[in-house]
């Protein structure tokens, strides 16, 4: 017989399912396993949960909220235009190498389809539109014109594909920062490469 009164059930299987995500990634999640480690019926998770994928949705939904309050927080920090994009895109990758398992169910395959949980489609796109909102001079999207709007989202997919795919080479293990460099300014480094210029 479980201990726990209803109301509580739902915020232990969150807990619980944390856990087995930072420790074994998202394969390692299942209700019946959750049931079990939390001293539950197999029944109980189902009242709250429509299977895996909810729970998966209820887990990203919650790290995709600390990922944009992360950004937000940065951002708001910086009044340059250029101190911010490149404070945001290290804040970008840091998130990814601090939950590394959370990163990879936020922007993996293993992340629920966003059409079948509106909820983690607004959470989803919640964190995009404060690094859209932050690399452009625009703060309202009513205010933009259709030029304006396009240019905003292809400067934020831009940034967005760059310190993605630095935060992913690094917690694959595919590039290592040298020794005696320091992480953020190994990212701070290749965030502000210019491609566009020859080498020396």
């Amino acid at each position: 017989m479980s201990n726990y009164h209803h109301g509580d059930v739902r915020n232990t299987l969150l807990q619980q399912a944390e856990t087995i995500l930072h420790q074994e990634g998202p394969g390692g999640l299942t209700l019946r396993r959750l049931a079990r480690l939390t001293g539950i019926s197999e029944a109980a998770p189902y009242r709250h949960f429509d299977g895996k994928d909810g729970i998966l949705a209820a887990v990203a939904i919650a790290a995709f909220d600390r990922f944009a309050d992360r950004l937000q927080q940065v951002a708001s920090q910086h009044a340059d235009h250029r101190d911010r994009v490149m404070a945001l895109g290290a804040a970008y990758v840091g998130f990814a190498l601090d939950h590394p398992q959370h990163f990879r169910l936020i922007f993996g395959r293993e992340r629920p389809p966003l059409d079948q949980y509106p909820d983690l489609r607004e959470a989803a796109d919640n964190a995009f539109d404060v690094l859209q909102r932050a690399v452009t001079a625009i703060d309202r999207r009513a205010d933009m014109t259709l030029t304006e709007a396009a240019t905003a989202y292809n400067r934020a997919l831009a940034a967005w594909s760059r310190a993605h795919g630095i935060a992913t080479l690094l917690i694959d293990g595919m590039i290592v920062p040298p020794a005696d460099q320091d992480i953020e300014a190994f990212i701070l480094g290749l965030l502000s490469e210019d491609l566009t210029a020859p080498s020396a």
